[in-house]
């Protein structure tokens, strides 16, 4: 339901604010542009989710996404802008929007880019010997271009990991190639994934199959013994009901450290019910742009970041990339290494 409201008000956000901002800059009557937004947005809305589902070439979907990440940077400022008309002239209003909107959307393609590294121990008499696990999650690669990918791997390789993980939507078309993942292959260690929603979107048996080629291991509702942790890995769930009989399919060994890859952070309380030491998610992109994160955290309380309770972690990366614009407000792209240590009793 989120999903749907936030793309609803996206497409809004797209035609409504910038047509507001001309009538201010060229001093016309704001209520005729108004409902002129409301009779483009069906227009914007097949536009746009066209270039998602049909066969269009990367560069037109490129220019929809920056479209539409514009029009969200740009729906807050005019919503403010539209408070000070009262006391100041439209143009004035403006021409301040305009300013404002330019400097954050420059703003918002910088974060987009930069990779930032979140670091965190967890300490545990389960483990023999401490090992170092590196979490990308949501590089969407379709959405991010084979050179990000190159990027994150770049930088992935510089933490030095002795595993990597991926808690999926690690790409986002069908016209993804298994030559746009080859960067893959330069990671310096073993690589294990859970699909991801977008994975179930698009042709998932020749999505595994590219992403497999790679040297990637795709975890599906199974699991792995790699000596000093054991790691699950559990196919996305629109909703996370079955996971608990999933889990109990799996077997969840309580004598090992057991490390969930789940995309979702509402599989913890099925973690939690199988006493799983650290539960690794994405998803939520922390809502990528403000103000979107207030809806996703009506959706996922558990937005972003780092959960105790009792002895189990749950750890939710706001992505490694982005989906759709190019463009992080208030968020940050990130990838997380997390040194899993021996605690002696």
């Amino acid at each position: 339901m989120f999903y749907l409201f936030g793309n609803t008000t996206a497409f809004l956000a797209l035609c409504a604010p910038l047509l507001t901002l001309l009538a201010w800059l060229m001093e016309l009557r704001v209520w005729p542009m108004l409902l002129l937004a409301l009779c483009l947005t069906p227009v914007v809305f097949t536009v746009i989710m066209s270039s998602l589902t049909k066969s269009h070439n990367m560069l037109y979907r490129w220019i929809c996404m920056q479209a539409l990440g514009l029009g969200t940077v740009l729906m807050p400022l005019v919503a403010a802008g539209a408070l000070f008309t009262f006391t100041t002239s439209n143009k004035t209003v403006g021409v301040v929007v305009l300013l404002l909107w330019l400097i954050l959307s420059a703003i918002a393609c910088w974060q987009a880019h930069r990779i930032n590294i979140k670091q965190f121990d967890i300490h545990s008499p389960k483990l023999k010997q401490s090992v170092r696990l590196l979490q990308l999650s949501d590089i969407h690669v379709g959405s991010r271009s084979k050179a990000f990918l190159t990027r994150v791997v770049d930088i992935a390789n510089m933490q030095k990991p002795e595993i990597v993980v991926i808690t999926g939507d690690l790409l986002d078309s069908s016209t993804v190639s298994a030559n746009d993942l080859q960067p893959l292959k330069e990671i310096n260690c073993p690589v294990y994934m859970c699909i991801g929603n977008h994975e179930r979107y698009v042709r998932l048996d020749t999505a595994i199959e590219a992403i497999s080629s790679m040297g990637v291991n795709v975890l599906r509702d199974e699991k792995i013994r790699l000596d000093p942790i054991t790691i699950i890995g559990v196919d996305d769930r629109d909703k996370p009901d079955v996971l608990p009989t999933v889990l109990a399919n799996i077997g969840v060994n309580d004598s090992q450290f057991n490390v969930l890859l789940y995309h979702r952070p509402d599989g913890w309380d099925a973690a939690l019910e199988h006493n799983i030491d650290i539960t690794l998610a994405g998803h939520t992109h922390a809502g990528q742009m403000w103000p979107f994160g207030y809806l996703v955290k009506r959706q996922y309380p558990n937005m972003a970041g780092l959960f105790t309770k009792n002895k189990n972690t749950l750890f939710v990366s706001t992505g490694t990339g982005t989906w759709g614009p190019i463009f992080r407000l208030g968020t940050r792209c990130e990838m997380t290494v997390i040194d899993l240590k021996v605690k002696n009793n």
